[in-house]
């Protein structure tokens, strides 16, 4: 009896290591507005980043530090609160998507695809964008980015600097949050 226990309960973890991962939906970036995320890869190159951000939502903040890593087609972002404690892991290789997230964060927390897709509308090539976009128009005018629909911005990504190094924000008018952005491209 103990050993057909076993035997099921292996062939139980085996089935559930085999099962598929559920696709990854849409991201809301504003109502009727969806951007299907970018594999790593279309960013076109490596990077290492440390960044200190700033995000703002109705008169609060909360500023952390992240480090970003693309290579190898697989983008990993690690965040850490002011006291150095790891906050959150997301793992991202363009089908299956992963967080990490210390107990200690609020509920709140935005979910990990739109963490990944407000850092792609900042740093990722406008046709990887486009190309996932529903809903609105992305266009570009050197550091700003402008998501559009029908006449009406409805995120604003300024960009100063060269790439990964310089700072950029970026303002959601429709759900009123804001990020601000001091990037460093490091080496790996």
């Amino acid at each position: 009896m103990i050993h057909r226990l076993v035997c099921l309960a292996v062939i139980a973890v085996l089935s559930a290591c085999a099962v598929a991962s559920p696709p990854v939906e849409p991201v809301p970036l504003a109502p009727a507005t969806r951007l299907r995320l970018p594999a790593p890869a279309a960013l076109g190159h490596a990077v290492e980043a440390v960044q200190m951000v700033t995000a703002s939502h109705d008169g609060d903040s909360f500023t952390f530090e992240g480090r970003v890593s693309v290579k190898d087609g697989v983008l990993l972002l690690v965040t850490t609160d002011g006291l150095g404690r790891r906050a959150t892991s997301l793992r991202w290789d363009g089908r299956e998507l992963s967080l990490e997230k210390a107990s200690w964060l609020p509920l709140s927390l935005p979910p990990p695809a739109n963490m990944l897709a407000d850092l792609m509308l900042i740093y990722w090539p406008l046709p990887a964008l486009r190309s996932g976009l529903d809903g609105a128009t992305l266009d570009q005018d050197g550091g700003a980015r402008r998501l559009r629909q029908d006449g009406v911005n409805l995120v604003d990504v300024n960009r100063q600097g060269d790439g990964w190094t310089g700072s950029a924000q970026l303002v959601n008018h429709v759900w009123h949050y804001s990020l601000d952005i001091v990037s460093q491209q490091v080496s790996p």
